[in-house]
């Protein structure tokens, strides 16, 4: 018998997988974006900015920043002269003869005691001359400045720090270990203070080579922020008057 062979069914495509479908819209898809975008984000044209907007953008520049500098300098110098004249200024006592002061010190040169000390043997220089006792908070607290003022002008400005304490024991326990390189004198009887009539605390002194009182301080003060240390230094240069009329 002759056998026929029977030829094999070809299967019929079948539907596209999800996936598949999915991936043929996507390359499709982007084909199509990178079309619309030819000539809007990708212009293949060279873009120059002028000479002229570089160098006006570079003179806008300099000219800010000059008048930046301008206006920081103004500025420096008006709080400058804020510090001298508002926060410092001293009062006037009229020019008057200075008291004597004729105390022992406790303290001079950064060392114990010192003997008497006369405030007229001072004729020639200038002295400040501060009220203070331990038991007075603005008084202690102001301390520290007025040493940093006295080791910067202590060559040209005495410094006298009298204290009317009771109790000569209780300064030796303020300053303990650390002595002041400014002298400090004891006035038990309090004798000094009645004659500049000082009866709050601090109150302060300054004494023209002269032997007169220039200027007096009220109150509590930082001694040696920037405007108090340009004070001293243009009144004993003589670039100022210790008290402005």
């Amino acid at each position: 018998m002759t056998s026929t062979t029977t030829p094999s069914a070809t299967p019929a495509p079948g539907p596209l997988s999800g996936s598949a479908v999915g991936d043929a819209d996507a390359e499709l898809e982007g084909e199509q974006g990178e079309q619309s975008q030819v000539g809007i984000m990708y212009s293949e044209r060279t873009w120059e900015v002028p000479l002229w907007v570089k160098a006006a953008t570079f003179w806008v520049g300099v000219l800010s920043l000059g008048g930046l500098g301008v206006f920081e300098v103004g500025k420096r110098a008006e709080f400058r002269g804020l510090l001298i004249d508002s926060v410092v200024e001293p009062e006037d006592w009229g020019n008057a003869p200075a008291p004597e002061i004729a105390l022992n010190a406790l303290y001079k040169d950064g060392k114990d005691g010192g003997g008497a000390v006369k405030l007229s043997d001072l004729k020639g220089r200038w002295v400040l001359v501060n009220f203070w006792a331990t038991w007075c908070a603005p008084c202690r607290d102001e301390m520290p400045s007025l040493e940093m003022l006295n080791r910067r002008f202590g060559d040209r400005v005495t410094m006298l720090a009298v204290s009317v304490d009771d109790d000569q024991a209780q300064v030796a326990r303020f300053f303990g270990d650390t002595k002041p390189t400014f002298m400090v004198l004891w006035d038990k009887d309090k004798q000094s203070t009645r004659t500049y009539g000082t009866s709050k605390f601090p109150e302060t002194y300054l004494i023209s080579p002269d032997g007169r009182v220039a200027a007096k301080f009220t109150g509590p003060r930082d001694w040696f922020n920037q405007g108090m240390v340009q004070y001293f230094d243009d009144v004993v240069t003589d670039r100022r008057k210790p008290v402005r009329s």
